[in-house]
């Protein structure tokens, strides 16, 4: 007598099954790169980054001290990521984990966490805002003392000179905003940038959601507000969406900007400070190009004026004329 043994999971059976499968996997399909660092006698910590924001502050602090690897690519919103076997195989190996703890990130960083097994593993959150000066100050500040206790390396000078060019690049943005009156210009703009517009400056009378999550109606009220308002910009958050805003934009007459929430998303802004500077000319060169639009819209509107009054006042001339001729005609036959 012969029968078929079957084998019933639950959905939580599924995803330990998945898991283990995964980290099976990984170990076939390792990075190059880890496979140079585990088979070296000196072997670098391995220290993993959810975002290149904390990424590429831990490469600033240490260099080639430490082997980095980033899950999530600048380009993309941490909501899209998608497991890899080598990142569950970096996990699996790395000596600390470096995570932000926004939205994005929690669907998906416990089950990487319970797929790589890594009983030794450091996790270190850094809250907050990242993307206005102040807030990058801060996650310096809190990755440099995380990576001095847990390497004991002083990183007390590094982390003073990253300190001092976000300082410099603000100061900059900041003198630029107020010769430019930025204070005057009105924005709408993606909520995860509103941050770093109003900190510019600017005053931002609405903010919206990722596009994909929007109504008509809440389109529809976003260009009723920008209308009404006046509004000069209308900013984008690369990572989300780099098309949404050009809609609303060509439909009120304001400038579609296109920012980024992520350094190292667009070649030159490999680093925070340099990503500052990257968003802050993006806003400064969408006002120039309004006010440039504006003045241009306002001597057309002028011109057109000029015209018409001297259109009237021609037809106005032309109609005496012939009023008075005809009053000579009249004073003539009258004679005769």
């Amino acid at each position: 007598m012969t029968g078929t043994l079957t084998f019933k999971f639950g959905r939580k059976g599924k995803s330990i099954i998945a898991a283990l499968a995964l980290a099976l996997l990984a170990t076939i399909l390792m990075p190059a790169a880890l496979v140079r660092a585990s088979s070296e006698t000196s072997e670098k910590p391995i220290i993993v980054c959810t975002t290149n924001v904390l990424g590429s502050l831990v490469e600033e602090l240490l260099g080639d001290r430490a082997d980095v690897i980033v899950l999530v690519r600048p380009s993309l919103c941490p909501a899209d990521y998608d497991m890899k076997p080598s990142d569950v195989y970096a996990v699996s190996k790395a000596k600390i984990l470096f995570y932000h703890d926004i939205p994005g990130e929690k669907p998906w960083l416990q089950n990487l966490v319970n797929a790589a097994g890594n009983e030794g593993l450091i996790m270190v959150k850094v809250p907050g805002t990242y993307n206005t000066p102040e807030g990058a100050k801060q996650c310096i500040k809190i990755i440099a003392s995380n990576l001095t206790q847990r390497l004991s390396i002083d990183l007390t000078e590094k982390a003073s000179r990253m300190l001092n060019a976000i300082d410099k690049v603000a100061s900059e943005i900041k003198s630029d905003a107020q010769r430019l009156e930025v204070e005057k210009v009105k924005v709408i703009c993606m909520k995860w940038q509103k941050a770093f517009i109003e900190w510019v400056g600017f005053r931002v009378v609405a903010d919206y959601n990722p596009p994909e999550t929007l109504s008509s109606k809440d389109v529809e009220a976003l260009v009723r507000k920008g209308m009404e308002e006046g509004v000069a910009l209308i900013a984008d958050n690369l990572q989300v969406s780099a098309e949404f805003g050009g809609t609303i934009a060509k439909d009120i007459g304001a400038v579609h900007v296109v920012l980024t929430n992520f350094p190292g998303a667009i070649p030159g802004t490999g680093n925070l400070s340099r990503m500052f500077e990257y968003n802050a000319e993006q806003l400064f060169e969408g006002l120039r190009k309004w006010r440039n639009t504006k003045t241009l819209m306002e001597e057309v509107k002028s011109l057109k004026d000029q015209l018409t009054i001297f259109q009237a006042t021609t037809s106005v001339a032309v109609i005496v004329a012939i009023v008075e001729a005809l009053w000579l005609y009249v004073g003539r036959k009258s004679r005769t």
